[in-house]
């Protein structure tokens, strides 16, 4: 049995807007940090030979590849909880067409 196989629905199920907005604020908020400390070493970066720059960032993060990397996953992240949420309204709205609402009263036709 495949008890723990994640199933394609998975996908589609919408996370919480509260939880997605803070997920985003702090994901921001470590943007702006990496962006501070990218302009920092650009400009230290300037005052260094080449020779000094080889060994100056040896073991430290980079601010530039991770600030893509943030900003990659966060629009990737936005536009697929966009697409849930297309999905599931139209998804919603067939089903209210449909009648299989409960509580759903078809028009009458007038003669």
């Amino acid at each position: 049995m495949n008890l723990h196989k994640t199933v394609w629905t998975d996908g589609l199920t919408m996370k919480d807007f509260k939880l997605l907005a803070k997920e985003n604020q702090e994901r921001l908020e470590k943007m702006v940090g990496l962006a501070d400390s990218y302009e920092k070493r650009v400009k230290e970066e300037n005052d260094l030979t080449k020779d000094d720059m080889k060994t100056r960032y040896v073991g430290k993060v980079d601010p530039k590849k991770h600030l893509e990397e943030l900003g990659k996953r966060g629009i990737e992240e936005n536009i697929v909880g966009v697409l849930v949420e297309m999905v599931d309204k139209e998804a919603s709205f067939a089903a209210d067409i449909d009648g299989s609402k409960p509580g759903h009263v078809e028009a009458m036709d007038e003669d």
